[in-house]
């Protein structure tokens, strides 16, 4: 039976919350063993307000007490595994493109802990672990012992690794049997490619042609009516984004991008959809060579 809930204070709700979406984030399961020392290292408190939020939770009986050994977690809620709060989603965006603008200036260490991203991007727990994790996947950071982060070196190779998997992969979604194009959003990618390219081109621009090209890319795919197709490039889009997001293109540059993508629209729209394979196998081999340029640049 848990004991008798203590009367809390506003701080120590606050970290019950916060070790519970630690745990979460963590996917630590019924028997996960919580110690004192290591969640005011995480916490980045005192043992006091600790051991009171950690009172708490066994008071619901979300942990137990190990008289001696600490404490071990008993049971997530279901509202916490299950639902994420509001404001997470636009939390974790923007540390996602904090941390890929500071990786691009040199503004980051190559390792770093959780509690580090926390006080250097004013975020919270959880949405470091969740961004962290998320590139984790993309291969751009691996975890360390304790709760140390590195970033993967050398990631020149990881994104001409990436490069020689969407060559093989995009040409063939365009030939899935399945394929079939929105042509609504054809109509309205056209316009806006048309748009971008006529525009005068400024720095900072970039932005909007990330935007643009992800769009492109990630919509094709949608058409292909295959799922892991669809996953697949999203996380290749997220990879680009992280990679090269703050890049500035020349205008040539993307003007060539847009002329491919318009080529490749009118071919999928006449019905010629081994020519537009063979275009977009050629348009990423192109994107590929830039890319190399830029990194040797």
């Amino acid at each position: 039976m848990p004991p008798k809930r203590p009367s809390i204070s506003r701080l120590q709700a606050e970290l019950a919350r916060r070790i519970l979406r630690f745990l979460q984030d963590q996917g630590a399961q019924p028997g996960h063993r919580l110690v004192e020392l290591d969640l005011c290292r995480i916490l980045d408190v005192s043992r006091t307000p600790v051991r009171g939020a950690l009172k708490l939770l066994a008071a619901d009986g979300v942990v137990t007490e190990r008289p001696g050994r600490g404490y071990a977690l008993a049971r997530l809620p279901a509202t916490l595994a299950d639902e994420k709060p509001a404001g997470d989603d636009a939390e974790d965006a923007r540390l996602f493109e904090a941390l890929a603008d500071a990786r691009a200036k040199g503004a980051v260490p190559d390792q770093f802990t959780q509690q580090d991203a926390m006080r250097r991007f004013h975020a919270r727990l959880g949405s470091v672990m969740r961004v962290l994790r998320q590139l984790a996947e993309l291969g751009v950071m691996e975890r360390r012992p304790g709760n140390g982060w590195a970033f993967v070196p050398d990631p020149a190779r990881i994104l001409s690794e990436s490069y020689a998997f969407r060559r093989a992969l995009e040409p063939q979604i365009l030939l899935q049997p399945g394929f079939r194009l929105d042509r609504d959003w054809a109509q309205k990618a056209r316009e806006e490619h048309l748009s971008l390219r006529r525009k005068a081109w400024r720095a900072g621009d970039g932005a909007r042609f990330h935007a643009v090209n992800a769009d492109f890319h990630a919509q094709l795919a949608k058409s292909s009516g295959n799922r892991a197709m669809l996953r697949a490039v999203e996380r290749h889009n997220q990879l680009r984004q992280f990679l090269i997001g703050g890049w500035d293109y020349l205008m040539e540059q993307v003007h060539s991008a847009i002329d491919d993508h318009l080529e490749i629209l009118a071919a999928l729209e006449a019905g010629y959809a081994d020519k537009a394979a063979a275009l977009m196998l050629h348009h990423l081999t192109q994107s590929a060579s830039q890319s190399q340029k830029e990194e040797a640049a």
